[in-house]
């Protein structure tokens, strides 16, 4: 009986989380396995400290949302949006105007990317808008 107290006050403190964020959250759970914590990516997976070059392009907004592991993330449309957003302006450098909704995202999401790395080449060519 004296044991009983002492679990619910241990159970019942406030966990600390590494994310600050809702979006950094998802960004710990469904991005960085692949892009890594800090967005560097891989031999495999593209950096997303590469985004400023993306930046402005036709099609890029598009894109970011398109790519696999964003339009396959299993979080809901109006968290997927929020998540662009926070990834855009942290790894693109500046705000997407307008950010990202979710009626956009579910749009985009229906229609994922079959080669992203062909795709991103094709707006990496295309003049900023």
């Amino acid at each position: 009986m004296k044991r009983r107290p002492l679990l619910l006050i241990h159970f019942s403190l406030p966990l600390t989380a590494a994310a600050d964020s809702y979006e950094e959250h998802d960004y710990l759970l469904n991005c960085a396995g692949c892009h890594q914590m800090d967005g560097t990516g891989s031999r495999t997976v593209p950096s997303l400290l590469a985004m400023p070059a993306l930046r402005g392009k036709a099609g890029a907004r598009e894109y970011w949302v398109q790519v696999p592991g964003a339009a396959q993330a299993p979080i809901s449309y109006a968290r997927l949006a929020a998540l662009m957003n926070w990834l855009v302006t942290r790894f693109a450098g500046e705000t997407p105007k307008p950010p990202y909704t979710a009626a956009e995202v579910k749009r985009l999401r229906a229609a994922p990317l079959r080669d992203p790395i062909g795709r991103r080449g094709e707006i990496l060519k295309k003049r900023a808008r």
